[in-house]
Protein backbone atom coordinates (compact mmCIF):
# COMPACT_ATOMS: atom_id res chain seq x y z
CA UNK A 1 0.00 0.00 0.00
CA UNK A 2 1.59 3.72 -0.93
CA UNK A 3 1.96 5.67 2.56
CA UNK A 4 1.10 9.36 1.86
CA UNK A 5 2.75 11.56 4.09
CA UNK A 6 -0.32 13.23 5.56
CA UNK A 7 -1.61 12.19 8.78
CA UNK A 8 -5.16 12.60 10.24
CA UNK A 9 -5.72 15.63 12.57
CA UNK A 10 -8.06 15.03 15.14
CA UNK A 11 -10.80 17.27 15.73
CA UNK A 12 -12.62 17.69 19.22
CA UNK A 13 -15.83 18.13 17.40
CA UNK A 14 -15.42 14.50 15.22
CA UNK A 15 -14.89 11.15 16.88
CA UNK A 16 -11.65 10.38 15.46
CA UNK A 17 -12.63 6.97 13.70
CA UNK A 18 -14.59 9.60 11.87
CA UNK A 19 -12.14 11.39 10.79
CA UNK A 20 -10.14 8.14 9.83
CA UNK A 21 -13.13 7.07 8.12
CA UNK A 22 -13.62 9.80 5.80
CA UNK A 23 -9.70 9.30 4.92
CA UNK A 24 -9.74 5.94 4.06
CA UNK A 25 -13.42 6.29 2.05
CA UNK A 26 -11.33 9.33 -0.06
CA UNK A 27 -8.47 6.48 -0.75
CA UNK A 28 -10.91 3.90 -1.51
CA UNK A 29 -12.58 6.06 -4.28
CA UNK A 30 -9.95 7.96 -5.95
CA UNK A 31 -7.10 4.51 -5.96
CA UNK A 32 -4.90 5.16 -3.22
CA UNK A 33 -6.46 1.97 -1.66
CA UNK A 34 -7.25 -0.62 -4.41
CA UNK A 35 -9.67 -2.81 -5.39
CA UNK A 36 -8.44 -6.29 -3.78
CA UNK A 37 -5.54 -4.50 -1.96
CA UNK A 38 -5.06 -5.96 2.03
CA UNK A 39 -5.48 -3.70 4.41
CA UNK A 40 -1.92 -4.05 6.71
CA UNK A 41 -2.81 -2.92 10.31
CA UNK A 42 1.02 -1.42 11.08
CA UNK A 43 1.05 0.30 7.20
CA UNK A 44 -2.23 2.29 8.28
CA UNK A 45 -0.74 3.02 11.60
CA UNK A 46 1.92 4.56 9.79
CA UNK A 47 -0.12 6.22 7.07
CA UNK A 48 -3.02 7.50 9.61
CA UNK A 49 -0.71 8.51 13.12
CA UNK A 50 -3.23 6.95 14.79
CA UNK A 51 -3.76 4.14 17.31
CA UNK A 52 -5.20 0.53 16.21
CA UNK A 53 -8.46 1.32 17.48
CA UNK A 54 -9.95 4.10 15.57
CA UNK A 55 -8.57 2.33 12.28
CA UNK A 56 -10.33 -0.91 13.54
CA UNK A 57 -13.58 0.70 13.83
CA UNK A 58 -13.40 2.34 10.72
CA UNK A 59 -12.80 -0.69 9.26
CA UNK A 60 -15.64 -2.12 10.53
CA UNK A 61 -17.77 0.61 9.09
CA UNK A 62 -16.51 0.38 5.93
CA UNK A 63 -17.28 -3.74 5.88
CA UNK A 64 -21.16 -2.76 6.65
CA UNK A 65 -20.86 -0.20 3.47
CA UNK A 66 -19.46 -3.29 1.39
CA UNK A 67 -16.05 -1.05 0.53
CA UNK A 68 -14.15 -3.79 2.60
CA UNK A 69 -13.95 -7.83 2.95
CA UNK A 70 -12.67 -8.92 5.99
CA UNK A 71 -12.20 -13.23 7.31
CA UNK A 72 -11.28 -13.87 10.73
CA UNK A 73 -7.62 -15.01 10.56
CA UNK A 74 -7.17 -14.40 7.11
CA UNK A 75 -7.50 -11.33 5.25
CA UNK A 76 -9.08 -7.48 5.44
CA UNK A 77 -8.72 -6.24 2.38
CA UNK A 78 -10.79 -3.55 -0.05
CA UNK A 79 -13.35 -5.22 -2.10
CA UNK A 80 -13.51 -5.68 -5.92
CA UNK A 81 -16.80 -4.10 -7.00
CA UNK A 82 -18.55 -5.76 -10.07
CA UNK A 83 -20.86 -4.78 -12.73
CA UNK A 84 -23.69 -6.92 -11.54
CA UNK A 85 -23.05 -4.94 -7.71
CA UNK A 86 -23.03 -1.79 -9.52
CA UNK A 87 -25.96 -2.32 -11.34
CA UNK A 88 -28.15 -3.18 -8.28
CA UNK A 89 -26.55 -0.39 -6.19
CA UNK A 90 -27.70 2.06 -9.07
CA UNK A 91 -31.24 0.46 -9.12
CA UNK A 92 -31.44 1.28 -5.12
CA UNK A 93 -30.21 4.56 -5.78
CA UNK A 94 -32.85 5.91 -7.63
CA UNK A 95 -35.63 4.42 -5.99
CA UNK A 96 -34.08 5.86 -2.60
CA UNK A 97 -33.45 9.21 -4.40
CA UNK A 98 -37.37 9.21 -5.54
CA UNK A 99 -38.13 9.11 -1.77
CA UNK A 100 -36.00 11.72 -0.97
CA UNK A 101 -37.84 14.08 -3.53
CA UNK A 102 -41.24 12.29 -2.59
CA UNK A 103 -40.54 13.57 0.92
CA UNK A 104 -38.02 16.41 1.14
CA UNK A 105 -39.76 18.72 -1.55
CA UNK A 106 -42.87 19.88 0.13
CA UNK A 107 -40.65 20.85 3.12
CA UNK A 108 -38.80 22.97 1.38
CA UNK A 109 -38.69 26.21 2.60
CA UNK A 110 -37.85 29.87 0.59
CA UNK A 111 -34.24 29.45 1.36
CA UNK A 112 -34.10 25.51 0.60
CA UNK A 113 -35.96 26.04 -2.77
CA UNK A 114 -33.09 28.48 -3.62
CA UNK A 115 -30.30 26.79 -2.40
CA UNK A 116 -31.57 23.59 -4.32
CA UNK A 117 -31.73 25.80 -7.46
CA UNK A 118 -28.70 26.47 -7.19
CA UNK A 119 -27.33 23.00 -6.86
CA UNK A 120 -29.52 21.95 -10.01
CA UNK A 121 -28.08 25.19 -12.17
CA UNK A 122 -24.28 23.37 -11.29
CA UNK A 123 -25.76 20.31 -12.27
CA UNK A 124 -26.50 21.28 -15.34
CA UNK A 125 -23.81 23.37 -16.29
CA UNK A 126 -21.18 20.43 -15.42
CA UNK A 127 -23.14 18.02 -17.51
CA UNK A 128 -23.45 20.21 -20.63
CA UNK A 129 -19.52 20.87 -20.01
CA UNK A 130 -19.54 16.62 -19.47
CA UNK A 131 -17.10 17.45 -16.57
CA UNK A 132 -16.82 14.29 -14.27
CA UNK A 133 -17.05 16.49 -11.18
CA UNK A 134 -20.95 16.28 -12.40
CA UNK A 135 -21.42 12.83 -10.73
CA UNK A 136 -20.52 14.18 -6.85
CA UNK A 137 -22.36 17.28 -7.54
CA UNK A 138 -25.35 15.31 -8.38
CA UNK A 139 -24.71 13.65 -4.58
CA UNK A 140 -24.72 16.76 -3.22
CA UNK A 141 -28.38 16.97 -4.73
CA UNK A 142 -29.52 13.94 -3.36
CA UNK A 143 -28.14 14.13 0.08
CA UNK A 144 -29.89 17.95 -0.04
CA UNK A 145 -33.08 16.20 -0.42
CA UNK A 146 -32.51 13.20 1.99
CA UNK A 147 -31.95 16.34 4.37
CA UNK A 148 -34.91 17.95 4.29
CA UNK A 149 -37.03 14.81 4.50
CA UNK A 150 -36.00 15.20 8.32
CA UNK A 151 -35.67 11.44 8.81
CA UNK A 152 -33.06 10.15 10.75
CA UNK A 153 -33.40 6.52 9.69
CA UNK A 154 -33.41 7.44 6.17
CA UNK A 155 -30.32 9.75 6.57
CA UNK A 156 -28.43 7.07 7.79
CA UNK A 157 -28.95 4.26 5.09
CA UNK A 158 -28.40 7.43 2.53
CA UNK A 159 -24.70 7.65 4.60
CA UNK A 160 -24.34 3.42 4.15
CA UNK A 161 -25.54 4.07 0.37
CA UNK A 162 -23.84 6.80 -1.01
CA UNK A 163 -20.34 5.68 -0.38
CA UNK A 164 -21.55 1.90 -1.84
CA UNK A 165 -23.06 3.29 -4.78
CA UNK A 166 -19.76 5.83 -5.76
CA UNK A 167 -17.11 2.83 -4.92
CA UNK A 168 -19.21 0.46 -7.00
CA UNK A 169 -19.38 3.45 -9.91
CA UNK A 170 -15.77 2.49 -10.45
CA UNK A 171 -16.26 -0.52 -12.63
CA UNK A 172 -18.21 1.81 -14.94
CA UNK A 173 -17.07 4.98 -16.24
CA UNK A 174 -20.27 4.96 -18.77
CA UNK A 175 -22.20 6.41 -15.26
CA UNK A 176 -21.32 9.79 -16.36
CA UNK A 177 -24.66 10.49 -17.54
CA UNK A 178 -24.72 13.94 -19.39
CA UNK A 179 -28.18 13.75 -20.00
CA UNK A 180 -28.61 14.58 -16.60
CA UNK A 181 -29.26 18.17 -17.67
CA UNK A 182 -32.31 17.25 -19.17
CA UNK A 183 -33.93 16.76 -15.19
CA UNK A 184 -33.21 19.62 -14.08
CA UNK A 185 -36.11 22.20 -15.41
CA UNK A 186 -38.79 19.63 -14.49
CA UNK A 187 -37.14 19.36 -10.85
CA UNK A 188 -37.17 23.06 -10.47
CA UNK A 189 -40.91 22.94 -11.71
CA UNK A 190 -41.34 20.11 -8.97
CA UNK A 191 -39.82 22.19 -6.60
CA UNK A 192 -41.50 25.64 -7.16
CA UNK A 193 -45.08 23.92 -6.87
CA UNK A 194 -43.77 21.75 -3.95
CA UNK A 195 -45.07 18.77 -5.35
CA UNK A 196 -42.63 15.93 -4.25
CA UNK A 197 -44.84 13.16 -6.26
CA UNK A 198 -43.86 15.31 -10.06
CA UNK A 199 -40.43 15.11 -8.63
CA UNK A 200 -40.05 11.79 -7.81
CA UNK A 201 -41.56 11.40 -10.97
CA UNK A 202 -38.84 12.91 -12.46
CA UNK A 203 -36.20 11.02 -10.63
CA UNK A 204 -38.07 7.83 -11.73
CA UNK A 205 -38.09 9.10 -15.60
CA UNK A 206 -33.94 9.44 -14.84
CA UNK A 207 -33.83 6.27 -13.92
CA UNK A 208 -34.97 4.61 -16.65
CA UNK A 209 -32.79 7.08 -18.88
CA UNK A 210 -29.99 6.06 -17.34
CA UNK A 211 -30.80 2.34 -17.94
CA UNK A 212 -31.12 3.01 -21.82
CA UNK A 213 -28.05 4.64 -21.79
CA UNK A 214 -26.37 1.84 -20.03
CA UNK A 215 -27.36 -0.51 -21.97
CA UNK A 216 -26.57 1.00 -25.19
CA UNK A 217 -23.08 2.08 -23.75
CA UNK A 218 -22.55 -2.06 -23.42
CA UNK A 219 -24.17 -3.25 -26.43
CA UNK A 220 -22.13 -0.78 -28.09
CA UNK A 221 -18.77 -2.27 -26.47
CA UNK A 222 -19.63 -6.01 -26.69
Amino acid sequence: MPVPKSTVENSPRRLLRDVVLEKMLTAIQDGTLQAGERLNDDELVQWLGVSRTPIREAIAKLVDYGLVEMEANRYTRVATPTREQFDDAVQVLFGFTELAARWGIPKLDESDAAAFSEILESVRGLAEAEDKRVNAETVRLVMFLVERADNALFTSFANTLIPRVQFLALTSDEFLFWDVKHSVDPLRAAVKARDGEAGGAVIRAMGRALAGHLETIRDARA
